[in-house]
């Protein structure tokens, strides 16, 4: 086959040429984009009922969906939290589920459910959690004068909005912060009073005004039309013109009894940038689009908006464009930087011209052969699938290394140009491919694990190993083919190696002459090594991400008090104005907020605040001062801060705490005289544990009316319910179409406090009116500020963070506690869901040796000599551990990634002096030469001198392409660094120890081997 293609140069430089001009073209439609596009297994079902409290919505709705939510297929888990105003259901499904057809499922129970569920309430919204949902820039639009507030949110959403969804790769446009209009209609209670008429009144024409009449279908001959007819409001009528009818048949316009205004509705939630109201608008960006070219689309857009809309400003904020920008310029950073210095690296080595530069082609040609495999599989440039490419730049040159230096020993030894690159290019064609599956083979088994590591690890496995073959294609049939072409020296004048690579070589002679002399030793102590790596590990702190710098804070308030959402927005402003001398920008989402996309829309109560900083000193700096703050002014508020999450971050972030103990009431009726389970809960001691949210409360007002009183003056409760509705404005009399929206339309009152508006009279029995106080009692008490349920049901729970030490000993005492008191109790948390981690994990693990020990023993033929090459994977791991150490590194998800890639190479070079060492053993015995001492000896010295330099310049070549990682900074080389300290700890000190112990170990194989040969010898004679 080699001699077949090596034969047609024309056809094969053809075909490389097609290849590297479509991977050229199809570049600039592959997708760009932050994340890959994966299916989170997690939907979320928001209920919004406003003026409801969180015990009336989790009975009335939320009880009924997890009752009917519960039996979805491969549904894992359930979590539910009802509050004020608002209800929020996860749902959490096992890896793999097809989130479409859930989606759908969950909408069509829903659907079944209308009828269960109170008639006027909002249908419930369904989330479907992607990674495409993430938003990639967000808009502020900040109106210059407050007057504005109504016009430029009306302009958000019907013309701002409108544009930006028209762009190309824009798949949503959500909006947080609009204002609303409402028209208020105040009474004169006097003038009512004199002509004899009631709010009712009032309302019951405005009612008939706004009232849509029915739509008739008539007949015309031999067509047919609908006729609709328009209100009086419709028609353009003013409200204040309504007519009213008095009882002396007067009719007298409505303004003559009432004052009618437009005013900004007070709203449940509010948007801020640096402490002045305003909205946000996010974009979304489709999975199929180049995130880059949008980003652009977008910027020339909110350009136009500041030249048509000077009434409003515009700000580009939270870009994450700068997450895939780090990608990319570690890419090319790599190949720039890292390339360079391979190549001299291998001029070091090499003493012709010819065969770096064919190496070194090997590394761009391989790439663009790359760019359109993505393009064939539908994969994006992400930055996670050009981290893979990242990692294969090292590695692409490494099949081309070992492919050359064959062919050029075949060269030296006499053989004719053309029989060098055929038998060169056989005699490696299994080992290579071993290498490269290997390599694979790590890969596979991790794509199996669960929740986003194994979705996105698929996206770098794909980027790897389709670089790796690529490079596989490049070293077989385009290396040999150049080598041919470009090398025309004889021989005996062929140069292959320096003076610095025949120093090495020297070197490396007399250190395995000294390790055979002294074999049992250095095999002892190489032996002993080899679990140092997982104790060092055991010694390594362990983070979600590696420590990458940080000049963003996000601020979650919850005030702790039953403040109204102006209060709040005023505490809001207060404190951003307090930060903002240290800050770059401020935001804040102040109460309820309104983006579709939003899981836990948040309560009246809470607020949101986002800074970034100048660098991350003053961002801990900000971070004291708002702790500072709010202790000094409001000590009631619960204040917790953490690092602003990005697109990537908040993949791997969770808000679970580390350990939860969940309690139920006990199924049955418990004794009288048992204590309620929230004050068993909140009596419990321990140094490092907090109430969950179903144990927190908060001020409320219970209203007794009564009823013996009610019935003495005549006063019915309907009259009372309608008069409270109207005071505190929570029934809207009509609603008025106008253009391109809908506006309410509610009775207003000059009164403000409470005790205003209890003032306020309704009629009795006989004629007269009666203040509403003289029939209700207010009481001051407290409710459940969130109701927390699962599968199981409601429960309470207590939280323990990372300081427990005695888990057991805390478990037994939890379930005497809960034994004590008629419950039961589950736990839960990260505690738990790390160790379920950790056993996958370690499937995961003996999988990848089970792949490896099949494809070695699959090449060797041997059950035994797969163990000598695999028995290497414990000194790279050691390399690597040892190297992060010494650097204070953590173990984390960049660095568990460069342990898998160290896993793949740290075998290459075993794989290769093992099969080397074969064949020398199979023609020393086909010279009748059986392999004693000596022998063995021999072999080892010229496996050692076949396999030394592929082995230093592959080793070397994938290191010091990481090098440029470790000497520059920014945030893709932040996350990158472990990733490159342990590939580069592995494969150089990994790599030492490798050089004599594979020696050491074949010949203590073979040694074994010839024993066992001649006690079977001895038996049979």
């Amino acid at each position: 086959m080699i001699r077949y293609l090596i034969q047609r140069p024309i056809a094969i430089l053809l075909i490389f040429t097609v290849l590297c001009v479509a991977g050229l073209a199809v570049i600039k439609k592959i997708p760009v984009s932050l994340l890959p596009d994966a299916d989170v297994p997690e939907i979320v079902v928001r209920v919004n009922r406003p003026n409801a409290p969180a015990q009336v919505i989790e009975e009335s709705i939320l009880r009924t969906l997890r009752e009917n939510l519960g039996n979805l297929d491969n549904l894992a888990n359930m979590e539910s939290t009802a509050a004020d105003h608002y209800g929020i259901i996860h749902l959490s499904f096992e890896h793999g589920t097809r989130m479409d057809l859930t989606y759908i499922t969950v909408n069509e129970k829903l659907d079944r459910l209308t009828n269960e569920l109170p008639p006027d309430m909002p249908r419930p919204q369904v989330v479907r959690i992607n990674t495409s949902d993430i938003p990639v820039i967000r808009i502020q639009v900040i109106p210059k004068d407050s007057s504005y507030c109504l016009d430029i949110s009306a302009l958000a959403e019907n013309v701002l909005k409108r544009r930006l969804e028209q762009l190309k790769s824009v798949s949503l446009v959500d909006i947080n912060g609009k204002r609303h209009g409402i028209i208020t209609v105040e009474p004169d209670h006097a003038k009512l009073s004199v002509l004899g008429l009631n709010e009712h009144a009032i309302s019951r024409a405005i009612a008939e005004a706004s009232q849509e009449l029915e739509t008739l279908n008539i007949r015309d001959g031999q067509y047919r039309y609908f006729i609709k007819f328009r209100n009086a409001l419709e028609n353009g009528m003013p409200i204040g013109k309504i007519p009213i009818r008095l009882e002396n048949g007067t009719v007298i316009p409505l303004e003559r009894v009432a004052r009618v205004q437009l005013e900004t509705e007070e709203e449940t939630g509010y948007h801020l940038y640096n402490g002045k109201e305003g909205l946000v608008i996010t974009v979304q960006k489709q999975a199929s689009g180049r995130m880059n070219e949008l980003i652009q689309e977008v910027r020339k857009a909110v350009e136009s908006f500041r030249q048509e809309y000077p009434q409003a400003e515009f700000r580009l904020t939270q870009d994450q464009t700068y997450l895939l920008d780090a990608g990319i310029s570690n890419l090319r950073q790599d190949l720039l930087y890292g390339g360079a210095l391979t190549i001299l690296l291998l001029f070091a080595f090499l003493g012709n011209w010819a065969s770096p530069f064919l190496m070194g082609i090997s590394i761009p040609l391989s790439l663009i052969i790359t760019f359109l495999l993505f393009y064939l599989l539908g994969i994006s440039f992400n930055i996670i699938s050009l981290s893979g490419l990242a990692l294969g730049i090292g590695m692409l040159i490494d099949n081309s290394i070992v492919v050359l230096d064959s062919i050029a020993r075949k060269r030296k030894s006499g053989m004719h140009m053309l029989d060098s690159c055929i038998a060169g290019t056989n005699d490696v064609v299994v080992p290579v491919i071993s290498q490269v599956l290997t390599t694979v083979a790590v890969y596979a088994p991790l794509m199996l694990l669960g929740g986003m590591a194994g979705t996105l690890i698929s996206d770098q496995a794909i980027g790897l190993t389709a670089s790796l073959g690529t490079s596989l294609l490049v070293a077989f049939l385009l290396t040999p083919l150049l080598y041919k072409l470009l090398h025309k020296k004889a021989p005996a004048t062929l140069k292959e190696d320096t003076v610095l690579y025949k120093w090495v070589s020297k070197g490396y002679h007399r250190m395995i002459d000294h390790i055979l002399r002294h074999r049992r030793p250095y095999f002892a102590v190489t032996l002993l090594l080899m679990p140092i790596g997982f104790w060092i590990g055991l010694n390594i702190p362990a983070t979600p991400l590696p420590d990458i710098e940080k000049r963003e804070s996000l601020v979650f308030i919850d005030w702790n008090s039953p403040v109204d959402i102006t209060e709040n927005l005023r505490r809001s402003i207060a404190l951003q104005k307090a930060i903002a001398p240290r800050c770059i920008e401020t935001e804040a989402e102040v109460g309820v907020r309104e983006f579709l996309l939003q899981q836990d829309a948040g309560t009246i109560r809470q607020t949101e605040v986002y800074f970034s900083c100048k660098d991350e000193s003053g961002k801990l700096e900000t971070d004291q001062q708002i702790r500072q703050w709010l202790a000094e002014r409001y000590p009631k508020a619960v204040v917790r801060i953490t690092d602003a999450p990005n697109a990537f971050t908040q993949l791997f972030s969770t808000s679970a705490p580390y350990i939860e103990a969940r309690f139920r009431p006990s199924k049955g009726p418990n004794p009288p005289g048992t204590r309620p389970m929230a004050e068993v809960l909140n009596t419990f001691r321990h140094t490092d544990h907090s109430p969950g949210d179903g144990l927190l409360s908060e001020s409320n007002i219970t209203v007794s009316l009564d009823y013996l009183k009610m019935a003495i003056y005549g006063v019915q409760k309907p009259a009372i319910e309608d008069e409270l509705h109207q005071l505190f404005g929570a029934r809207p009399i009509a609603s008025v179409r106008q253009a391109q929206s809908t506006q309410m339309v509610l009775l207003g009152t000059s009164l403000h406090t409470l005790e205003e508006k209890l003032t306020r009279s309704v009629p009795g029995a006989d004629g007269n009116r009666y203040p509403i106080k003289s029939f209700i009692t207010l009481n001051s008490g407290s409710q459940p500020k969130f109701i927390t349920a699962d599968k199981g049901g409601a429960y309470q729970s207590l939280l323990f963070g990372q300081k427990t030490k005695d888990l057991p000993a805390l478990q037994r005492q939890l379930d005497e506690l809960a034994a004590e008191n008629r419950l039961s109790v589950d736990y839960h948390g990260q505690y738990f869901e790390n160790g379920r981690r950790l056993r996958q994990l370690w499937i995961v693990f003996l999988l990848v040796l089970l792949l490896l020990y099949c494809i070695l023993a699959l090449q060797y033929e041997s059950i035994v000599q797969p163990i000598v090459v695999m028995a290497t994977i414990p000194l790279g791991i050691t390399g690597g551990m040892l190297l992060l150490w010494l650097t204070s590194g953590t173990i984390n998800t960049m660095s568990a990634i460069g342990f898998i890639v160290v896993l793949g190479l740290i075998v290459d070079d075993p794989i290769l002096k093992v099969e080397v060492l074969n064949r020398l053993e199979k023609k020393y015995l086909a010279q009748g030469l059986a392999p004693d001492e000596e022998l063995l000896k021999k072999m080892i010295h010229e496996a050692g001198d076949l396999c030394l330099k592929p082995l230093l310049m592959v080793s070397l070549t994938t290191s010091i392409a990481l090098v440029p990682v470790l000497l520059t900074g920014g945030i893709g080389n932040d996350l990158q660094k472990p990733l490159a300290m342990v590939i580069i700890g592995g494969l150089t000190i990994g790599t030492f120890f490798t050089t004599w112990f594979t020696p050491l170990a074949y010949y203590y194989l073979v040694k074994w081997r010839m024993h066992k040969k001649a006690n079977q010898t001895n038996e049979r004679s």
